[in-house]
């Protein structure tokens, strides 16, 4: 009877224990983790390398939900059509911790699946275990933050296949404008209005990004990728545009990337038409002056036509300092994926003083946009304009 007693003992302490562990081991979690990239087998407890991802890899834990910094998001065939298209299902799931195993609700399928083990937990380092041979170590996130900016402009090119082609721009008011321009639905222009909820995560995760301490390009060293150009507005006026080929940044933007790229997946859009005013498609504008061009970026071009959008129309005389024209998408290649789109008037010419913005179309009447400032004066110098090159 003794030694019964003494089992029984033994249990509810061993219970409580673990149930203990389980509190302290998802307190200790809380907050945001990165993964070490250099590591050798002693870091990894004489364990192999984490396998190579092809997104850098971050995870955040609260009390009560798990952030995925890359997304839940996989690729499914239309069994009708037979098209691929991407299902995004946020960032965000349940989490519970189980006996130093972590589980998540799968967003997909809304089953509960073990993700990894505990193996290893320190103030500022985590190692979990996905299977026997294969460990993740991370370290902690401490932030730096930087907010410049009121306003995001988010473009992708497309690349040798299907890679997406959008604009998205948000600001600190919640409103939205996206173009779906190819491999994407749905295509066409939008608009919206959405929460305070996602804005100030979307600015939050490109804040993280410290973008002021980021260089203005980035590239890999392989062909026939997307390029992604991201835009920072503050108060009316760029403060800085950054050109990504490849996904090459640092892992904080490319995790910044994730919902604001897939934000059109996530809310409600009202269609616009397509000619007002006119946006090229798969050019982006130039500006010609004295014979040097200024080129602008995929993102600029669609922070000028945001801009141009909520300008009133005037009936004024001016005197042109430049020619708009449009460059070509070089980075995108192949047949147009959005053929079903048409300019409601072939264009002539466009002609700016900076201020005005005169569309002439064949045919039919101009039409004159104020800005009420100067778009060239207010965000680029006399330097941005650059010699013609033969691909001009």
């Amino acid at each position: 009877m003794q030694k019964l007693k003494f089992i029984y003992l033994f249990f509810i302490l061993w219970v409580v224990g673990c149930k203990t562990d389980n509190k302290n081991s998802a307190k200790n979690l809380i907050g945001e983790w990165s993964e070490i990239e250099k590591t050798n087998s002693d870091d990894f407890l004489s364990s192999p390398p984490s396998p190579r991802f092809d997104r850098p890899f971050g995870i955040g834990f609260s009390k009560e939900k798990i952030e995925l910094f890359n997304g839940f998001k996989r690729y499914e065939q239309d069994t009708i059509t037979r098209e691929r298209h991407l299902n995004y299902k946020g960032t965000f799931t349940d989490y519970k911790v189980k006996n130093d195993s972590i589980f998540i609700l799968n967003l997909f399928n809304q089953n509960w699946e073990f993700k990894w083990e505990i193996k290893e937990q320190l103030t500022d380092t985590l190692v979990l275990r996905i299977n026997d041979s294969t460990f993740i170590k991370l370290k902690r996130i401490t932030e730096k933050r930087s907010n410049l900016f009121d306003q995001i402009i988010f473009s992708s090119t497309g690349c040798y296949g299907s890679c997406p082609i959008i604009d998205i721009s948000i600001n600190n008011k919640n409103k939205i404008y996206f173009q779906g321009e190819g491999y994407v639905k749905p295509l066409g222009f939008y608009e919206s209005i959405i929460d305070n909820i996602n804005t100030n995560y979307i600015f939050s995760k490109f804040e993280k990004a410290n973008i002021d301490s980021l260089e203005s390009e980035y590239v890999v060293d392989h062909t026939d990728d997307e390029s992604i150009t991201t835009t920072f507005v503050k108060n009316g006026q760029i403060v800085k545009t950054i050109h990504d080929y490849g996904k090459a940044a640092p892992k904080e933007l490319i995790w910044a990337y994730v919902p604001i790229e897939n934000l059109h997946t996530q809310i409600e859009l009202d269609s616009l038409v397509n000619d007002a005013p006119f946006y090229p498609k798969l050019h982006y504008y130039t500006f010609e002056k004295d014979s040097k061009l200024l080129r602008l970026e995929k993102s600029e071009s669609f922070f000028l036509w945001t801009e141009i959008k909520k300008s009133k129309i005037v009936n004024k005389e001016f005197k042109p300092k430049y020619s708009i024209g449009f460059r070509e998408n070089y980075t995108y290649w192949g047949p147009d994926p959005n053929e079903n789109r048409k300019h409601q008037y072939k264009i002539d010419k466009i002609e700016s003083d900076g201020k005005l913005f005169r569309f002439s179309f064949e045919g039919q009447k101009s039409i004159t946009y104020d800005l009420g400032y100067d778009f060239i004066k207010n965000n680029f110098k006399e330097t941005d304009f650059k010699n013609k090159t033969k691909y001009d």
